[in-house]
């Protein structure tokens, strides 16, 4: 329980069904260490999850419900399985999602372990996404009944062994529904706004985030597809791809950030040279689908390559060094790497695998 309505009305609703039901909350930070102390965060933190309040919020809703209450301690696995990982991808010229990291190695991972501890069978979260076992046997992630607060792109990491033992209570009913039955029931949470901010940044400023990690930034050249040096830098991690606003280089015309190199240098290019129709996927899970399945003519699908797009036609590729190959049917604005990639069945819109993106060279017209 993460102190916001999804997750309250989640247990109601279990506990309701006469499911022998507890609270939990996962403890990922401690607030001080990374909450800046300008006035404007202080305003915002309404909207940051895992805040003292938060943690207050999701024991007296508990309460307030009837199931007990536990607060997780788990900042040393958070640390290592989420936070660690978004900065080595910022390092990298990359542009991290620490929600799918959580998602696969915390809540649908690590967690299972202290479930265990306390002998229940299944997790439950307040997750906009369903959960279908196919007719090969295998368990998927599917998209929610509300197309707008779906959060199955961020779901496709988890295990069959997740899988199979996690319940989405919330997969047919809309954010409108969700709040009705909180208000309806007097859950007290009724009206809290959604959270918005990555939650161990919760003034949405992750380059404030890294500097106090620590991470020192690496300058170079801004260039052109063609090489040529169009202007100095002051750190490739204030970019990510797609990036047209504080380029701080005039050109006069628009320009966007196509591919961040490893030495340091940013390429930047009109809005068409950031269209393509190829990529690959790293460190693929497979859910609807097993891999050995994989046919080598390639397989139609849909891809979405970054939440809240639309996904897209494309042909699925086994290819080597345990990547997936992505051919685009047309092509695709400002795919970025370290992002997810995230595959579905063409018709019935279940999850088949997914994997981070990357290879992405500079587009030559």
């Amino acid at each position: 329980m993460s102190g916001g309505v999804d997750s309250a009305v989640s247990a109601f609703l279990l506990k309701k069904d006469g499911h022998d039901v507890i609270g939990a909350n996962m403890r990922f930070w401690e607030y001080k260490e990374v909450c800046a102390t300008d006035a404007n965060t202080q305003k915002s933190r309404i909207t940051s999850c895992c805040s003292p309040e938060d943690l207050a919020d999701a024991e007296n809703t508990a309460r307030g419900i009837g199931v007990p209450f536990y607060a997780l301690k788990m900042e040393a696995d958070f640390r290592e399985k989420v936070i660690e990982p978004f900065i080595a991808d910022y390092r990298a010229g990359r542009t991290p999602n620490p929600c799918v990291h959580c998602n696969t190695f915390i809540k649908f991972g690590e967690f299972y372990e202290k479930a265990d501890a306390l002998s229940f069978d299944k997790i439950a979260t307040g997750h906009y996404a369903d959960i279908v076992k196919l007719p090969n046997g295998r368990y998927a992630v599917a998209p929610a009944t509300d197309k707008r607060k779906d959060q199955s792109y961020y779901l496709y990491g988890l295990s069959q062994a997740a899988l199979e033992r996690t319940v989405f209570p919330l997969a047919k009913l809309t954010k409108n529904e969700v709040r009705e039955i909180a208000e309806q029931n007097n859950i007290r949470v009724a009206a809290k706004p959604d959270s918005q901010e990555i939650c161990f940044i919760p003034d949405n400023d992750y380059r404030k985030f890294l500097k106090r990690e620590n991470v020192e930034f690496q300058t170079g050249f801004f260039r052109d597809v063609q090489g040529r040096i169009l202007g100095k830098h002051t750190g490739k991690e204030n970019f990510t791809v797609g990036q047209r606003r504080g380029l701080q280089i005039a050109l006069g015309e628009p320009r966007y950030v196509i591919e961040i190199l490893d030495n340091g240098d940013v390429i930047i290019g009109t809005r068409e040279e950031l269209e393509r129709d190829t990529f690959y996927l790293i460190e693929p899970v497979f859910q609807g689908i097993a891999k050995d399945s994989l046919s080598p003519e390639g397989l139609d699908v849909k891809v979405q390559v970054r939440y809240n797009s639309e996904p897209v036609s494309a042909v699925l590729y086994e290819a080597e060094n345990n990547t997936l190959k992505i051919q685009l049917t047309e092509r695709v604005w400002a795919i970025t790497p370290g992002q997810a990639g995230v595959i579905y069945h063409k018709e019935d819109g279940y999850i088949l695998c997914g994997g981070k993106i990357r290879l992405l060279p500079p587009n030559v017209a």
